[in-house]
């Protein structure tokens, strides 16, 4: 077994060639997992694990499994995790999936691993839905959400970000992923808390974060980050034609008072209950 390319790996989660949390956090255990077979947990290990869980400025689920597994330094806790990864996902699915109503339309956002098990526990419990899907610049990340509910049968009405507003009318829920839970609120996809202001209005539709205890930020790592302004269309003329400042934010922040539920494995989460489990540390 050869020794992977950390540097490499790093790249590709940066240039989201590898994106989502949990993708991120599984693909750097496996990363590692193959570092320690061969290595051991010595000083390579150390400084791979180092790298790939600053890969992100919102990598709370990698740097969470990576911290975990750091600390106990055996080979079960990177399986452990994983197991974890995956089954925490599912779970949090099916919490969110009882509480839903049959019959309902659901808008959401980018593209969540526990957003997508919600709709798998929703079609293994008979119900009757359809999902309106944003197309999510400047990264068109809605593509990929768009076309996994296709492939599993459920009818999708795909808009751009600008129309978010205008059909949310006809949404019963928005259902977004998480990138990190903190004291002061939810880091997301940038889009997010304009999703959740335009659902405010709306009395009929509820606005629902689902995630998993991975990506609480116990250690207060995450920050908002600016990607490159290459991901802005026209970038360059924009810039050197005309002389204008771009920025490019991949994230925002909702705070608790737009939210209506959080939805973990353990079940929906109030304000005080994420304080109180944000004091503590990332247990599996």
């Amino acid at each position: 077994m050869s020794i992977p390319d950390v540097d490499e790996t790093v790249e590709k989660i940066k240039n989201l060639e590898i994106q989502g949390a949990q993708s991120i956090a599984k693909e750097s255990l496996s990363v590692l997992s193959k570092i320690v077979e061969e290595e051991g947990f010595d000083e390579r290990f150390d400084e791979a694990a180092e790298k790939l869980k600053n890969a992100r400025p919102t990598g709370v689920s990698a740097h969470n499994c990576i911290g975990f597994v750091k600390k106990r330094k055996q080979i079960e806790a990177i399986d452990a995790v994983l197991d974890y990864l995956n089954t925490a996902k599912d779970e949090s699915g099916r919490m969110a999936a009882d509480m839903v109503d049959d019959e309902s339309v659901i808008l959401t956002h980018c593209h969540s691993s526990a957003v997508i098990a919600a709709f798998q526990a929703m079609l293994d419990l008979n119900k009757d839905f359809r999902v309106i899907v944003t197309e999510t610049e400047p990264k068109l990340q809605g593509v990929k959400t768009a076309k996994e509910l296709h492939s599993m049968g459920i009818p999708v009405n795909y808009i751009v970000d600008a129309a978010a507003g205008l059909y949310m009318w006809a949404a019963d829920y928005v259902f977004v992923g998480v990138d990190s839970i903190k004291p002061s609120g939810v880091l997301n996809k940038i889009g997010t808390y304009l999703l959740s202001l335009a659902a405010e209005e709306d009395p009929d539709t509820e606005f629902w974060f689902i995630a998993t205890k991975d990506k609480f930020d116990y250690d207060n790592f995450s920050t908002l980050e600016e990607r490159s302004t290459d991901e802005i269309d026209e970038h360059e003329h924009l810039e050197k034609e005309h002389e204008l400042v771009l920025e490019n934010p991949a994230f925002d922040m909702t705070p608790w008072s737009k939210i209506d539920k959080l939805i973990t494995e353990d079940g929906e989460m109030k304000k005080h209950e994420v304080i109180e489990e944000l004091n503590g540390s990332f247990t599996i």
